[in-house]
């Protein structure tokens, strides 16, 4: 279960409310966003480009961009070389689509998730030397890639890097830290040590746009302008996608990109759109998330990444059309690998006697490895703790990990590197492979130096406020939109009612996956849609109330209480408008 907690900010609301135009109980969500002024509420909601930071705050923009203009101006060849996730191929395009605006030679390379791995490699390297390629430009990788950027020096090309993830580190005799860079023309990422970047938080297609914003103030033109503005819904969609913070300029950023695609004239994504028949008035943070992306991501895990990059740079529609197509069927495949890889990863924890580890680390040797991640993330979810997904591969074994705010999984990491033969990532998702051998000191590694205590593994469940569900109406639900976009960071409204009346209970759809209670409150009936376990909570009411009222519920014919927590969305049918209730959490 989880421990649930009421955020008590203080204020006057009804005064806010007054002020932002909005319902008193948006006003007190909006105050629990930690935002402490009428003024910065205004900010909040309706906050655009002004809110961005300035792109040479970076750490090496100004090197970054003097060596891009005299690349371009040169008439070298310039190669970008990205990767494989949503994070990877937006920034590719970022790059790629804004470079050639400016006028510069340029082409791109991804490398391949089975064949390759992650990041920058020899062979990428020497191929761009016989290219021609005169530079290099990573993105959303290079900051561990050391000795790929000495080989191109070595050849003869030069390096730029931009990223995002956590700079390695070595430790000296009196247990400093020191960076380990690559020896480059720059290197750009937030998370440098002595950085002055205001928000640290953002995401490789994040800072391939800052480049390019840079690059937008130091040689201006109109064809950069227009590619530049093009590439902010890609810079929010691989926001949104690396699951970065929606705080500060990246909320700010992924308003705005919402927005773009809404109207989007790119024939690749609208061609997602109807192959996943999304309608562009629909598109949020949601769709990003969960339909757009994936889609993306779909080509890197199962075939290769180029494919999506050609979308999104394609102008034949019809091609589109099929490729999308395609891809859909790709995600499709993609969500029943991944659902028959939890399913095995469940029945070995609970057969492994795994359930007490705080660090749970499972190896599915047969599992496709580009699925890793996406396993351990729905587990992390599951048990609430830090996991490592492992599988096998050819040249040994590669897995994936998902974290818990509890546990910073790249520094957890980095104390036994040594057990690593490659390893890279930040606080709450890591890559890595290793030696067989290692697995099981890893796992007692892990878990030997956790550092977690059992409230760290417990979930911490944040209430906005304690409303029973006769109080929620259409204005407040519409109200509560301003806050979008949602998401890490950034949550929705999250409500609760203690000691709900649940005079009935149904279960609906195929298989009967999701339920609708019916709840009493202030003398009216309420449908509340629960798409969670179903089977999780039959045995949580059997447990507190025994068989027989169990089954007299979902008759009808007895009530009983729980205490809920849920979700308010709009429901629109034909001209009708009424609130949807969604339950989250209970006990």
């Amino acid at each position: 279960m989880s421990k649930w907690v009421e955020i008590k900010k203080s204020g006057d609301f009804r005064q806010w409310g007054e002020a932002l135009g909005v319902d008193p109980l948006c006003a007190r969500v909006i105050r629990n966003r930690g935002i402490d002024t009428v003024y910065d509420a205004k900010k909040y909601l309706e906050g655009g480009e002004e809110l961005l930071h300035d792109p040479f705050s970076l750490p090496d923009m100004d090197k970054a961009v003097k060596g891009l203009v005299r690349f371009i101006g040169d008439k070298k060849k310039i190669r970008i070389i990205g990767d494989y996730d949503v994070d990877g191929v937006t920034s590719t395009y970022i790059l790629y689509t804004c470079i050639s605006a400016a006028g510069g030679d340029v082409s791109y390379a991804i490398p391949n998730r089975m064949t390759e791995g992650y990041g920058i490699n020899d062979d990428m390297v020497r191929e761009a030397y016989n290219s021609g390629v005169n530079l290099i430009i990573t993105c959303d990788n290079g900051i561990a890639a050391s000795d790929q950027v000495s080989l191109a020096y070595e050849l003869g090309l030069e390096v730029i890097v931009t990223d995002h993830h956590q700079v390695s580190f070595s430790e000296d005799a009196d247990d400093n830290k020191i960076e380990i860079l690559p020896e480059c023309i720059a290197v750009v990422d937030p998370h440098r040590e002595g950085s002055d970047y205001p928000f640290k938080g953002i995401c490789g297609a994040m800072v391939a746009y800052k480049f390019m914003q840079a690059l937008q103030k130091t040689s201006p033109s109109e064809s950069l302008k227009t590619a530049l503005d093009n590439s902010r819904q890609f810079a929010a969609l691989g926001t949104v996608c690396d699951v970065m913070e929606l705080k500060d300029e990246n909320r700010a950023l992924v308003r705005l990109g919402i927005s773009d695609m809404k109207h989007t004239g790119n024939k690749g994504i609208r061609a997602l759109m109807a192959a996943n028949s999304l309608s562009e008035d629909r598109i949020n943070t949601y769709s990003f998330g969960f339909v757009i992306g994936p889609s993306i991501n779909s080509t890197g895990r199962l075939e290769t990444a180029d494919e999506s990059v050609e979308l999104l740079l394609s102008d034949n529609e019809d091609w589109c059309l099929k490729t999308a197509s395609r891809i859909r069927e790709l995600n499709d495949e993609r969500k029943n690998m991944t659902s028959a890889g939890v399913d095995a990863a469940v029945r070995q924890i609970e057969s492994e006697g795994y359930l007490n580890d705080k660090v749970l680390v499972i190896f599915l040797p047969d599992t496709h490895e580009s699925i890793a991640g996406l396993i351990a993330g729905r587990l992390k979810e599951k048990y609430y703790r830090p996991v490592l997904v492992i599988t096998r591969g050819e040249e040994g074994l590669k897995g994936s990990g998902r974290s818990i705010p509890a546990y910073n999984m790249f520094e957890k990491f980095s104390e036994v590197r040594e057990l690593f033969t490659r390893m890279g990532g930040h606080a709450m998702a890591a890559g890595f492979s290793l030696e067989e051998k290692n697995l099981p000191l890893l796992r007692k590694s892990l878990n030997d130096n956790s550092g977690l205590t059992g409230d760290d593994l417990e979930r911490v469940v944040r209430i906005d406020a304690v409303v029973p569900v006769d109080y929620p109406s259409v204005r407040l639900v519409k109200d509560l939109a301003k806050l979008e976009p949602t998401g890490t960071g950034n949550p929705g409204a999250l409500f609760a009612q203690r000691d709900a009346v649940i005079t009935s209970i149904k279960r609906m759809g195929s298989e009967g996956k999701y339920g609708v209670l019916t709840i009493l409150s202030g003398k009216k009936n309420f449908r509340m849609t629960y798409f969670g376990d179903m089977d999780e909570l039959d045995t949580y009411i059997r447990s507190k109330y025994g068989d027989d009222k169990f089954k007299k519920v979902y008759e009808g014919e007895e009530s009983l209480t729980l205490n809920i927590c849920y979700e308010l969305k709009l429901n629109e049918y034909k001209d009708n408008e009424s609130v949807d209730f969604r339950l989250k959490y209970y006990n």
